[in-house]
C-alpha cells in the first residue's frame, strides 16, 4: 500500500539540489492547513541528520494568514531550528515581511531570516557565515568607521 504526500490548494512541499527544501504559501493559510503543513515537514526532517536542510517559505503567493496559522508557523520554526540548517522567508511585501519577522523573532532563531528575493535567500543559504558572525562583522566595522571620524575631528 503506497502512500501519498499530503496536499493542499494552499501550499506545496518540493526538495532542490543540495538538500533545500521550499515551501510555496498561495491564497488562505488557516490553521487546519497550517499544521498539515507543518506535519508534513516535520515527515520530512524527522528522519534526517540535524543541519541536512536548508528550508525556503515563499511567502510571495500568500493572500491571507489566520492569527491562529501564525502560531503554527511560530511553533514549526521552533522546530526547524533544532533540525535544519537555515530557515529563509521570501515575500516582498510588507503584510507578510512582517509575518515573517514576527516568526523568526518569536521562534526565536538566529538561522532563521526574511529576504525580498529568493536571489537574496539563496546566496544568505549557499554562504557558510553564520548570522551572528556577519552581524558582529558589521556592527565593528561600523564602530571603527565612528572611531576614525572622532579622531579625525579631534585632530583638526
Amino acid at each position: 500500500m503506497s502512500t501519498t504526500p499530503p496536499r493542499s490548494d494552499a501550499w506545496t512541499l518540493s526538495e532542490g539540489d543540495g538538500g533545500r527544501l521550499t515551501v510555496t504559501l498561495r491564497g488562505e493559510l488557516d490553521e487546519s492547513t497550517a499544521q498539515r503543513l507543518a506535519q508534513a515537514l516535520r515527515d520530512k526532517t524527522a528522519a534526517a541528520t540535524p543541519g541536512a536542510y536548508d528550508v525556503v517559505f515563499d511567502l510571495n503567493g500568500l493572500r491571507r494568514c489566520s492569527v491562529e496559522a501564525r502560531g503554527v508557523l511560530a511553533d514549526l520554526q521552533r522546530y526547524l531550528g533544532g533540525c535544519t540548517r537555515r530557515t529563509a522567508y521570501v515575500t516582498n511585501r510588507p503584510i507578510f515581511r512582517g509575518l515573517a519577522l514576527w516568526v523568526c523573532h518569536t521562534a526565536p532563531d538566529s538561522n532563521a531570516r526574511t529576504f525580498p528575493s529568493l536571489g537574496h535567500a539563496k546566496t544568505w543559504m549557499s554562504s557558510q557565515d553564520r548570522r551572528e558572525d556577519v552581524l558582529l562583522d558589521n556592527a565593528n566595522r561600523w564602530v571603527g568607521r565612528l572611531r576614525g571620524r572622532s579622531f579625525a575631528k579631534e585632530a583638526n
